[in-house]
């Protein structure tokens, strides 16, 4: 194609605005599936760094790193307290005890400013009490929720024994990370906006892969038909008919029972399903070449049957193939997404949009609608910018519409 003529069919295809902006989404899905290792929040393929207490959040959530607890052994002697040794990566650095008179005793957490959730004292003896603490009705048990400065005021009907131990159990409050789930988070605690992220990745790998590959295939067979013509013919058409006469969903779920489930294997499925129609347009097209007389020019100056169908007949089939390969993308992306939601597609570890869809449709009627909505909307705008760019490609390559 000379750059006159890519300059005039730019010009045609620029005429339709809905073209354009197809085109513009289009790449838009592309580059995320490119660029998504860089561009999404998380990677909701690390497994670590899921945690169930962020499942089911809403739209604009903060992410909060739940809170530790510690079980520590306290010895108090002549107001002065040891205690276990407490994990390096622990927050909470001590426990100190300070007298505050002959019958209380402060204890609390170094540092200070640490946020406490609870502190809870077990084990004292017969005679100690907790102030402001609530009691547990058979053991000797205090706890305080959310003690100011993190103290814990023990309190003496006489004079403090002067050694004793009891057991603290500390659980610090939850803190905010500063990063939020803009779009919510599913049943397994990943950040939506990154596994759509992901799922769009899968899904433009899944359609350019299994559309491209089957394209491949259905020329070759297409032009091997159309030359061979005779026996080799009827066979690969009536292949065609063959596959044409099945539902591309009941083949898949055919193939997927067979073989499992995964992306080369949901890549194979699409092939089956997608090369006949590449091969059946190729031949039509490719047919109609073999009588024109270049044709018979290329015959007459003894070229090989390989090089007249691959370098004059193919190319004049290419026009309505790249139109068919645009319109098959968008069909293999709905094919992966339908397989996926019914369970046989991927597996719940690779958060395919049709898997995300899947994952929240049980949450629909409790008002999480965010699991299923978002996805379901990002996968409806790529099949349809898909199929309205195939619509004017195929619109520019009839002659019929032509001014």
């Amino acid at each position: 194609m000379s750059l006159a003529t890519m300059d005039e069919f730019g010009r045609h295809f620029a005429e339709s605005r809905v073209a354009v902006v197809s085109l513009l989404v289009s790449l838009t899905f592309l580059f995320c599936a490119i660029f998504v290792p860089v561009i999404a929040p998380t990677n909701p393929y690390d497994l670590s760094q899921l945690q169930l207490a962020d499942a089911l959040k809403p739209v604009g959530s903060p992410k909060v790193v739940p809170g530790e607890e510690l079980r520590v052994r306290v010895t108090v002697a002549n107001g002065a307290a040891t205690f276990e040794d407490l994990p390096e990566a622990s927050a909470i650095k001590a426990i100190a005890a300070e007298a505050c008179g002959e019958k209380c005793l402060d204890v609390g957490v170094k540092p200070a400013d640490v946020a406490l959730e609870s502190l809870q004292i077990r084990g004292l003896p017969p005679g100690l009490s907790v102030e402001g603490a609530s009691k547990h009705p058979v053991q000797p048990w205090w706890t305080i929720a959310a003690p100011d400065d993190g103290k814990a005021r023990i309190l003496a009907e006489g004079a403090l024994p002067s050694d004793f131990s009891f057991l603290a159990i500390v659980k610090s409050a939850p803190q905010e990370t500063g990063f939020v789930f803009s779009l919510g988070t599913d049943s397994f605690g990943r950040d939506m906006l990154s596994a759509i992220l992901y799922g769009i990745r899968i899904s433009v790998i899944v359609g350019l892969v299994a559309a491209g590959t089957a394209m491949v295939l259905g020329i070759g067979l297409g032009l091997l038909a159309a030359w061979m013509g005779g026996t080799v013919d009827a066979v690969i058409m009536r292949a065609v008919d063959f596959m044409l006469g099945f539902p591309a969903l009941l083949v898949g779920l055919a193939v997927l029972a067979i073989l499992g489930n995964g992306v080369d294997k949901v890549v194979f499925a699409i092939i089956i399903v997608q090369w006949s129609y590449y091969a059946r347009t190729t031949r039509s097209v490719a047919m109609a070449e073999l009588g024109k007389e270049y044709v018979e020019a290329a015959k007459t100056l003894r070229l090989s049957p390989v090089r007249i169908m691959l370098r004059h007949v193919l190319p004049n089939c290419l026009p309505q193939v790249i139109v068919l390969f645009t319109l098959n993308i968008a069909s293999a992306i709905s094919l992966e997404s339908s397989l996926s939601f019914l369970g046989v597609g991927l597996p719940l570890t690779q958060p395919s949009l049709g898997m995300l869809i899947a994952n929240g449709y049980e949450f629909i009627f409790s008002q999480k609608y965010w699991i299923s909505l978002y996805p379901g909307i990002v996968l409806l705008v790529m099949i349809v910018a898909v199929n309205l760019l195939g619509d004017r490609l195929r619109d520019l390559n009839n002659p019929r519409l032509a001014r």
